[in-house]
């Protein structure tokens, strides 16, 4: 039988895989401390960018969160069925939604932020005490470096547009 291996065996480990199995681990975390039915994650962190600024746009929301912009759409129409989100037209620009916490939604959200920092303490404690302030620092560091996304209209379309195609190609057919 051979011998499993941690990506900290690795000669030269794979951060991107170590990343996503430090996030599945604050996942398992959450649902073992937060329990049946409780938010995700990604839920709370769109209900906490929302308290932050009541009003928001989706497309904010995704610079806020980091949600990819079709998850994020989905989670913030899954939340507002749920009645913890309301969405309206902006006020200054039709295409754009804005997000607000309805009632319902800041009284979950407060009943969630204890298991959200019990889960914060669990995570951090399986770092030495030394070592957790400049972990934090560093994970910081490479969220701030982090390119934000292509340019997007408050519709929250992206910014890019499709190249027509030019004489010569439409000659050859490509």
């Amino acid at each position: 039988m051979s011998k499993k291996t941690s990506p900290e065996d690795e000669a030269v480990p794979s951060i991107s895989r170590m990343l996503h199995r430090a996030v599945q681990t604050a996942a398992d975390l959450h649902a073992g401390i937060a329990g049946p039915g409780a938010l995700t994650p990604r839920q709370h962190a769109i209900l906490e960018a929302v308290a932050a600024e009541d009003g928001a746009t989706q497309s904010q929301l995704v610079a806020v969160t980091g949600v990819d912009r079709s998850t994020l759409a989905e989670l913030v129409a899954r939340l507002a069925d749920r009645g913890l989100l309301e969405r309206s037209r902006s006020t200054t620009d039709a295409r754009a939604k804005q997000v607000r916490l309805t009632e319902a939604g800041r009284e979950r959200l407060e009943a969630t932020r204890p298991a959200a920092a019990e889960v914060d303490q669990a995570l951090l404690g399986r770092l030495p005490e030394d070592k957790r302030a400049r972990f934090l620092k560093d994970l910081g560091r490479l969220i701030a470096a982090t390119p934000v996304a292509p340019a997007a209209d408050p519709a929250g379309k992206t910014g890019g547009k499709t190249k027509k195609k030019s004489k010569k190609s439409k000659k050859s057919g490509a």
